[in-house]
């Protein structure tokens, strides 16, 4: 009966050494503060370039004057010239060429689109 006893003795002894650390290891990591990240950002100046420089027509005007001297030309290179933004210069180059009245039009060449005079 003594040989039981201090079996049962010793399993209730090393579980609770298993539980009390593992209970201090929680613990530790319970307590720990959580410290907030805080970092102050200014916000930056956001400069959105417009060109006002040219209207509509005088753009035109520049792009038909390049294509009297250069057998095509690209959305970069419009782009480029008049200081717009590359989809603003596509989507301006597309209506100059969806436009009856307009000398240009859009023609494939490769996998560029490029814009040539009629």
């Amino acid at each position: 009966m003594e040989t039981t006893s201090r079996n049962k003795t010793a399993i209730i002894a090393l579980a609770m050494l298993i539980v009390c650390g593992t209970a201090n290891a929680q613990r530790r990591r319970w307590h720990t503060p959580i410290r907030p990240v805080v970092s102050i950002v200014a916000r930056p100046a956001v400069t959105v370039h417009v060109s006002n420089r040219f209207n509509q027509k005088e753009r035109l005007a520049m792009a038909m004057a390049y294509l009297r001297t250069h057998s095509y030309m690209t959305i970069k290179q419009y782009s480029k010239m008049t200081r717009l933004s590359k989809t603003t210069a596509e989507a301006e180059l597309d209506a100059f060429a969806s436009g009856n009245s307009k000398p240009i039009t859009a023609v494939l060449k490769g996998k560029k689109k490029v814009y040539v005079k009629v």
